[in-house]
């Protein structure tokens, strides 16, 4: 009896001690991956195509990068954005000795934005990539510096600078290629210029890349398939923008000559007493006055 508590006693000894000589080396890897996955990029220095960063590895990085285009799973802003994938450019400065950091850009017209701090002293947030030049098209160049405990540095990981005309340099970041997004629907916009004040403005897209020709029908144009042709872009998402009164409107896509419902709008109605069912959006009142434009 007192041997198999003996031998009972020291497979528990050893296994406990490989315990805590694995999770001592899964804390080195979890700070190697976090780190040395982010420096495993393609030519173009976005990610490899399938690869998807969890929260958890952003307060794992145990050192700071140059910027580089992720996509993330955002548990933690999942409550006001409604959206689990997260997909923007990481920005990390190493500050274990610094209260306070920022990045300011191009991007948020120079405005600072807070970055997080996390255990090992790297401070990091992910922007947007929503820069737009004059044209509304997109900027691939991200101008920017950080904002250390009140003074402006550039980014000492990011060889990509030029002179500021103040003895110092910003850093500039090229966005080669961002994701298509695919899972687009219609969607009701706010405060677009020359907007009339009795009407919305309502962009309906659909990420259709084989498809030839797209046009939009509804209550609004008299289900006219020849009334609103949609615009294919490069991407292979169809655009057209319409100006519709607040209301309720039943609509679908010709694709190709083939009636299909909007994919990514979860919301459908039966079409009368028919049996044919069209996709649905309820424009609505506006929230605040229209702004001056």
């Amino acid at each position: 009896m007192k041997k198999k508590k003996l031998y009972f006693l020291t497979i528990l000894f050893f296994a406990c001690l490989s315990a805590a000589v694995f999770a001592e080396d899964a804390v080195d890897w979890i700070g190697s991956y976090s780190s040395g996955e982010m420096e495993g990029q393609d030519q173009n220095g976005q990610p490899k195509e399938g690869n998807v960063y969890y929260y958890w590895q952003l307060e794992s990085l145990k050192r700071a990068v140059s910027p580089r285009y992720i996509r993330f799973v955002d548990i933690e802003n999942y409550p006001n954005r409604n959206k689990l994938l997260t997909r923007g450019i990481l920005f990390t400065y190493n500050g274990l000795m610094v209260d306070e950091t920022g990045v300011c850009g191009n991007f948020t017209s120079w405005r600072c934005v807070p970055m997080k701090k996390n255990k090992f002293g790297i401070f990091y947030t992910v922007i947007l990539p929503e820069l737009k030049n004059r044209n509304k098209e997109d900027n691939p160049h991200y101008e920017y510096k950080f904002q250390v405990d009140g003074l402006f540095e550039f980014d000492p990981e990011n060889q990509n600078k030029k002179e500021d005309g103040e003895g110092s340099y910003i850093s500039e970041y090229i966005l080669e290629q961002k994701d298509i997004e695919k899972q687009i629907s219609a969607m009701v916009l706010e405060n677009v210029p020359g907007e009339e004040f009795d009407f919305r403005t309502v962009d309906f897209k659909i990420y259709l890349p084989d498809a030839e020709t797209v046009t939009l029908v509804g209550d609004f144009n008299n289900l006219n398939p020849e009334h609103d042709y949609m615009k294919k872009d490069r991407n292979g998402i169809f655009t057209v923008r319409k100006k519709l009164k607040t209301g309720e409107y039943l609509y679908n896509y010709i694709v190709d000559g083939k009636t299909m419902l909007d994919t990514y709008n979860p919301e459908s109605r039966q079409k009368g007493n028919t049996e044919e069912i069209s996709s649905f959006i309820d424009v609505p009142d506006r929230a605040a006055p229209m702004e001056k434009l």
